[in-house]
């Protein structure tokens, strides 16, 4: 069947997953539990040996995927998911879309960053585990819980997947997920700080969806 000419262009096509509501009230709870277990665990600033030996590890990764992890964990800077919604905008032709990636900074800012964080004072792994650690960017102390990047990125994928294609959501998750990691191997979150802005950016994600975007669905399919 030819596609009609008003169709957006692949690879964003319309909204044509809603999501339900037992599903977005399910992922908040899983990110809740995930986001109070990692401060019970962080709350007195120290690393336990089980979430510091896999930073070690990934941080130990040879120099020479630097400049690769720079450039993927870019996503996950603050600004991010206005570009991605811009982008999305110009194939879909609907401002409206913009809306939900426009209001994960606030929901970053204002539970991420001036809740959890200052709830939870870690510091960054060359403070709380100490030297050892090889810092590849300029954060060699500060808060670290939860990490930033991952809460961006992660918010920015789950949004990401509403616009492409089924067999193609894999890749801003991957992508995501390369983030977290990046941020283990510049030395600059620790494992737990990762694993928390991930569960954070998805509940973000997914609460922005069901009141935004759901909508998009049944308009599509009227």
């Amino acid at each position: 069947m030819r596609a009609s000419a008003t169709s957006p262009p692949v690879p964003f096509i319309a909204v044509r997953t809603r999501l339900p509501a037992p599903l977005v009230a399910a992922v908040v709870v899983v990110a809740v539990v995930i986001v109070v277990w990692s401060s019970a665990v962080a709350w007195d600033g120290t690393v336990p040996a089980w979430e510091a030996e896999p930073l070690r590890w990934v941080n130990g990764w040879p120099d020479w995927l630097e400049p690769a992890m720079w450039v993927l964990q870019q996503v996950g800077v603050f600004m991010a998911p206005v570009v991605a919604g811009l982008i999305v905008v110009s194939f879909t032709r609907r401002w409206q879309h913009l809306v939900p990636f426009v209001l994960v900074l606030p929901s970053k800012l204002g539970i991420e960053k001036a809740i959890v964080k200052q709830l939870v004072e870690r510091e960054r792994p060359y403070v709380s585990l100490g030297p050892d650690i090889e810092v590849r960017g300029p954060a060699f102390e500060g808060l670290s819980f939860p990490s930033g990047h991952s809460t961006t990125a992660f918010a920015l994928a789950v949004l990401l997947t509403a616009f492409v294609p089924p067999r193609w959501r894999v890749v801003p998750i991957a992508w995501a997920t390369v983030v977290a990691i990046a941020r283990l191997y510049y030395g600059e979150h620790n494992v737990l700080d990762v694993v928390t802005g991930a569960a954070l950016g998805t509940a973000f994600a997914t609460v922005l969806w069901f009141v935004l975007l759901n909508r998009e669905v049944a308009e599509e399919h009227r």
